[in-house]
Formats: structure tokens, C-alpha cells, sequence
């Protein structure tokens, strides 16, 4: 198997649509290549050339993920792609390891992705740890009259008021993000440019003051006219997300549903029998310490939590975060920095899942953390207990 004329570089001029085609082909696609879609700038499309063929690709996208109330810097990997004739040359792994040198040079501390298939992925060290649901929920649950607190105007997605009343929401919930401008750009202009869709935004106010806003589309229903696809419900405050859940809840004569990527934490403070709705689709997302130190610096911790843990992380493919480390938390501040025992060995997958908040007492009752003692596990749990979701596919 010849490897030799295999170059990892960025996306060279003029291979665009090349790229495009690459990705029409693993993933299905129909989508026509357009010029005008605004793309990633090529520092972050890292390809496997075949001398001048594209044989792979890996997007890296902008993105701060909020844990703890705090914006941790993130790099969303999208289109992982290799051609089917160059598999099995390790492409993918090659091009994944390219992506985090780049991640760690920009400051990403965290990747996160979608994966299609969870086993290349966890041999670079991502884990599972949530999923990205769609909740179908029956339009007669939802009260409508918290609506007619707000006034609302019609608009389109790319008003920025709804980009300021999206950001006002994310930092109360783990796992969310704050897209950069390619992936606000890039929705903003499928919004525009797409036929054959129904596709509505607006926006809330209060007091003249911005605090809500909606952007959903007309879907076909076998019994009613249509069904409400809901692509975001954003509010400011608990008021305000009631509020655009009545305001789409008022199309309950003629739509059946409406489906969103609301948790059901969330929607239970505003849909008082959540036990009639139903997850229509559910895909796991994962995570990667890119800077295991950098990680664990970034965000915000409980201020009740206070307690040590040394560990051994172990990392193949980021070697700089392997190795003993000493895990400090005090004052809703969390350290990670070299030395100790190594008593609790830990695989950064692990600490990945850790990290987001996943069972700690289930990775140590299946083996997966050894050393680890039940004071290791009730520190961990404390410190980094959390529900993460994401909102949007990338």
C-alpha cells in the first residue's frame, strides 16, 4: 500500500467544489455545489492529497461550548470524509491529527462531533457523552397565552437580534454552543436560497427590549395541514422561552406538533404532561480534551466542590496530555498540572466522558477507571455533574 504520495495539507485554491463532490458521495447528498455558500477559510479544511486529488477532508469549525455558565473554546469536526478506493490508508486518523495540532495552536481546547461511526472516533480519543434529540410535542400541551406577553415582528434568520437572543440563552446550558460567523453565515444563507420550504423567523420583545425569537418551517403531516419543524426557540430568560413556545403553539389549528431540540429538562418547566411528547430521532455526540489542562482551566466549576485527585492519563494520540496529573478543584476553579502518584488511571476517552458530566460510578463499576476509590468517584460527580445537550447539527 503506497503512502508515499500522500500530503496532509489545507484545502488548496480552486478545490472547492471538488471538496463538495467528495462529500455528496459519503454522505448521500443531492445538494448541487454552490459558489455563493460561505465556506470555512482553508486553515480549516484539512485534506489527504493523492498528489492532485483530494483523497479526504476534515472541516474544523468555530465554536465556544459552554460549561459551568463559561465559553470553552471548541473546534466542531464536520464532513470527516475519505474517498471509498483510498480507506484503510489511515487517512482519516492522519487528517484527525492534523486537525488537533491546528485545534491546539488556535487554543481549542475541546473538539466536538457527530459521528457516523463511533469506533474511529474513540481510537483518537472522543467519546460519547449526550445526543442531539428532536422532541415531537403536541401543540394542545403547550399554554398559549404566556404569547401575548411579548410583541413580536416578522423577520428573517439573519436578523441579528435573533444571533443576540440565541447568545443571551446558551451560557445556562451545558453542552451548547456558540457557532462562529461561517456556521451563522452559512444557515443564514441556505434560509435564503432554499425552494420548496415554508420558513418563518421572529422575534419577541419586551418593554422594547429583545428577548425571544423563532425560526421554524411548514413540514407535510399525514392528519393535519402541516407540522412546525422548529430549527430554533431561543429566549432570554424563562418568560421569554415560554413565551415563543405559546407564540408556535398558536398555530394549533392547523398543525398537529411542533418538533424542537429543546431538552426535556427544559421543556418540562413549560409543557406541564411532557409524558405525551416523543423523541422522533436522537444522534450521540462526542467529545475530545484536545488541552487536557487548557480544559479543565476553561470553565467554571461548583464553588462548594473542593478536593484533589491524581491520576494517569493516558493519551496516544495527543501525548502531551499523558502521563501523572494532579486534578484540583477549589473556589469553582479547576487545575490540572504534572506530578503525583497516578493513582486512578484514567484514558482521556474517559476523562472525556467525565468532563461532560456522564455516570463517573458507572466507568469505575465496569473497570474503566482502576485505582479510583468511592471518594475519587463522589469528587468527580460532584465537580462535573451535568446534563449536557447540543442544539444544532454541524
Amino acid at each position: 500500500m503506497d503512502r508515499s504520495s500522500i500530503t496532509i495539507e489545507s484545502l488548496r485554491d480552486g478545490d472547492r467544489e471538488e471538496r463538495h463532490d467528495l462529500g455528496r458521495q459519503a454522505f448521500g447528498a443531492t445538494t448541487p455545489f454552490d459558489p455563493d455558500l460561505p465556506g470555512a477559510p482553508p486553515e480549516r479544511v484539512v485534506c489527504a492529497y493523492d498528489d492532485d486529488r483530494i483523497a479526504g477532508s476534515v472541516v474544523t469549525l468555530e465554536f465556544s461550548m459552554f460549561w459551568g455558565g463559561s465559553p470553552v473554546p471548541c473546534g466542531g469536526i464536520s464532513g470527516v470524509v475519505v474517498r471509498p478506493e483510498d480507506r484503510r490508508r489511515g487517512l482519516a486518523q492522519q487528517m484527525l491529527r492534523a486537525s488537533f495540532d491546528r485545534m491546539e495552536a488556535r487554543g481549542e481546547v475541546l473538539a466536538a462531533l457527530y459521528p457516523t461511526t463511533a469506533t474511529l472516533y474513540r481510537r483518537v480519543g472522543f467519546e460519547i457523552c449526550g445526543s442531539y434529540d428532536w422532541r415531537k410535542v403536541p401543540l394542545d400541551l403547550v399554554p398559549t397565552a404566556p404569547a401575548s406577553s411579548l410583541s413580536w415582528r416578522r423577520t428573517e434568520f439573519g436578523d441579528p437580534a435573533i444571533r443576540a437572543v440565541y447568545e443571551a440563552m446558551v451560557p445556562e446550558l451545558d453542552g451548547w454552543f456558540l457557532p462562529g460567523d461561517v456556521w451563522w453565515n452559512r444557515t443564514i444563507h441556505v434560509c435564503k436560497t432554499e425552494k420548496g420550504t415554508n420558513r418563518y423567523a421572529y422575534v419577541g420583545s419586551r418593554d422594547g427590549v429583545d428577548v425571544a425569537a423563532v425560526n421554524y418551517r411548514y413540514d407535510k403531516s399525514k392528519d393535519r395541514l402541516y407540522e412546525l419543524g422548529v430549527d430554533l426557540i431561543a429566549g432570554a430568560d424563562g418568560d421569554a422561552i415560554a413565551a415563543a413556545l405559546a407564540f408556535l403553539a398558536a398555530n394549533g389549528t392547523t398543525a398537529g406538533h411542533l418538533e424542537t431540540t429543546l431538552s426535556g429538562d427544559l421543556l418540562s418547566l413549560h409543557v406541564p404532561n411532557l409524558q405525551h411528547t416523543a423523541v422522533t430521532s436522537d444522534w450521540p455526540w462526542m467529545l475530545r480534551l484536545v488541552d487536557v489542562a487548557g480544559a479543565f482551566a476553561a470553565r467554571r466549576w461548583p464553588s462548594a466542590v473542593a478536593g484533589r485527585i491524581e491520576v494517569d492519563v493516558v493519551d496516544d494520540i495527543i501525548t502531551a496530555n499523558g502521563g501523572p496529573h494532579v486534578i484540583d478543584f477549589s473556589g469553582g476553579t479547576a487545575s490540572v498540572s504534572p506530578g503525583g502518584s497516578g493513582r486512578v488511571r484514567v484514558d482521556v476517552t474517559d476523562l472525556a466522558s467525565i468532563y461532560a458530566g456522564n455516570d463517573v460510578g458507572l466507568r469505575r463499576r465496569t473497570g474503566r477507571l482502576p485505582g479510583a476509590t468511592q471518594a475519587d468517584v463522589d469528587l468527580l460527580a460532584a465537580a462535573c455533574a451535568s446534563s449536557p445537550t447540543m442544539p444544532f447539527f454541524f
